[in-house]
């Protein structure tokens, strides 16, 4: 008998977080119960249902057993979520317990959420916690490499297709084309980490009846794929229909299938044919080729039925930071730098909606559309219809700030982490046009061009499978106020000098007329004083510099009683 699924389950990443890195976490409220805290008015309950309703401020009174925790004493109390932060900070919590705790709050809270098979970011807890989902047969895997490694790759921007704000504001020419990338750019993309390139390709390629360089642009495109393969790279061809052409997407299919090196194709996002179809007839000449799926963010809470069964079939997630008003407005310093922080704290949320379409869509996602580190749309500035709200006049003030050289960083290792808890991503660029001051980052279509943020060094080493774990472990640093300005210390009142004054240059008490000092007496008995008496004279010092500072801060409070005079 065939084992039915189990449901989908949301729990800590223990790659993220886990005892070894609990005391790197900063604020335990901040990470996790910001975002656990106010689901669902802030209620969750449990399963089976014990007759309550809970919530942060009332857990259950045996929440530590429920939740697992064996090493808690008998006098530590769990009452609200706080508790468990003070209670490991002050050492009453072991970090296993804690996380038994972490892990049994988010796993309730997320089960007390309506409808999570329809809600991509159900199990959305700044990036601390991933879905599992059932491991059947059927399960596509999301990865498509014999490595192992998630799809790491840059778009080849302007080469086939326009793309003016990475070839200097013009398209190219073919002429130009031919020697925009050369084998010493893909050497370079496998040395610094990549795997895979992607290549936008007109369908005017595949039908070269319709145009008169087809033949041209296929000489490009095939060259272009040789040095691909020769620098042990792999490649993904999105095809661009300029019109409802559904021969030449099947021609693409065919020759994304017969041709060496090439690692899937992506079927044109802007065209009237329905997909379902194109894809069945692509099935007809290419039954096992890698083919992706224009999906955008609204789209993953309605995935089709008709995905789930075909075992090559994957997500491209098209996504911008510059979607919406809200995404890039600002008009002065500080609007620009509370924008950053605004993406970087969204950043992490992206994994979630990931992990929601494999789980609940067998539908694993690949970025392919969307990663670069720009918080804006000035790259079309130049453009008819660009609205400004005064988000591109400050750019230059970004160069040589450590503010911005930090949040970009952050920026950066955030969006890898997340994108590679899919199939992976592909920056918007790898290079510009005719650019001769790599890594120089003084104009913002730099911020879209691999090549200049790695050089840079924005970018998270790519050394490994698993990269930028702790990414999202904290929230971003909240300094957008003051950027890279800091306040200066302000100076603690002087010393009490009676009738004289504090020489700040020679750090004593100077007068006019020298006080005159008080007559000394001599000893009765001069024994030597006693380890009690020193004692005794160091509390008292002790209390009256105590008490000078507490009356200094807090002054004297009781104004019903007359001071005793002295």
């Amino acid at each position: 008998m065939t084992k039915a699924p189990t449901a989908p389950k949301c729990v800590i990443d223990d790659a993220v977080l886990n005892p070894k890195t609990l005391k790197d976490m900063e604020d335990i409220a901040l990470s996790f119960f910001a975002s656990a805290c106010g689901r669902n008015r802030g209620a969750f309950v449990l399963d089976p249902p014990d007759g309550k309703t809970y919530s942060c401020l009332q857990l259950p009174e045996n929440f530590a057993e429920l939740a697992g925790a064996t090493s808690m004493r008998d006098d530590v109390a769990i009452t609200t979520s706080n508790d468990i932060q003070t209670q490991y900070q002050g050492g009453n919590l072991t970090a296993s317990d804690t996380l038994h705790m972490l892990n049994f709050l988010i796993d309730n809270v997320y089960q007390s959420t309506p409808a999570v098979e329809a809600t991509p970011y159900a199990c959305e807890f700044n990036g601390l916690a991933k879905l599992e989902c059932d491991k059947s047969p059927t399960k596509k895997s999301s990865i498509l490499l014999a490595s192992g490694e998630p799809i790491r790759s840059a778009t080849l921007a302007g080469l086939l297709v326009p793309a003016t704000w990475a070839t200097g504001g013009k398209p190219l020419t073919l002429k130009e084309a031919k020697h925009f990338y050369t084998a010493k750019d893909f050497l370079e993309m496998k040395s610094a980490g990549l795997n895979t390139v992607q290549l936008e390709v007109p369908t005017a390629v595949f039908d070269p009846t319709k145009d008169e360089n087809g033949q041209k642009m296929m000489d490009l495109l095939q060259t272009t794929l040789q040095s691909v393969d020769d620098a042990g790279l792999v490649a993904i061809l999105n095809i661009v229909s300029t019109a409802d052409e559904l021969d030449a997407i099947v021609a693409a299919a065919i020759f994304c299938d017969q041709t060496e090196g090439v690692l899937a194709m992506t079927i044109p996002s802007e065209t009237m044919l329905d997909p379902k179809s194109v894809v069945n007839n692509i099935r007809t000449v290419a039954p096992k080729l890698n083919i992706f799926l224009p999906v955008n963010q609204g789209d993953l809470s309605k995935l089709p039925a008709w995905t789930l069964n075909d075992k090559h079939l994957y997500g491209a997630l098209e996504s911008s930071h510059s979607g919406s008003v809200a995404d890039v407005a600002s008009s002065s310093s500080q609007e620009d730098r509370s924008k950053m922080f605004y993406h970087e704290a969204i950043t992490c949320m992206a994994r979630s909606s990931m992990e929601f379409a494999s789980c609940f869509g067998n539908l694993p996602l690949f970025m392919s559309s969307g990663f670069d580190l720009s918080i804006d749309d000035c790259i079309a500035s130049s453009l008819p219809g660009f609205s400004d709200y005064g988000q591109c006049d400050r750019f230059d003030e970004t160069a040589d700030s450590g503010f911005w050289e930090s949040h970009r960083s952050s920026f950066a290792a955030r969006q890898v982490f997340a994108y590679e808890q899919g199939m992976g991503w592909s920056f918007a660029a790898w290079k510009l046009y005719d650019n001769d001051k790599v890594g120089t980052m003084d104009k913002v279509e730099k911020l879209l061009s691999l090549q200049d943020v790695m050089e840079a060094g924005l970018f998270p080493k790519l050394d490994g499978p698993v990269i930028a774990t702790k990414a999202c472990l904290n929230p971003p640093k909240p300094d957008f106020v003051l950027g890279d300005d800091t306040l200066a210390p302000s100076m603690g009142p002087p010393p009490d000098c009676g009738n004289g004054w504090w020489n700040l240059e020679t750090s004593q008490c100077d007068y006019w007329i020298p006080p005159t000092p008080a007559p000394t007496e001599p000893c009765p008995e001069c024994s030597e004083a006693s380890a009690a008496g020193s004692a005794l004279v160091g509390a008292i010092l002790g209390g009256a510099i105590v008490g000078g500072i507490v009356w200094k801060l807090f002054g004297n409070k009781r104004d019903d009683y007359e001071t005793i005079p002295n």
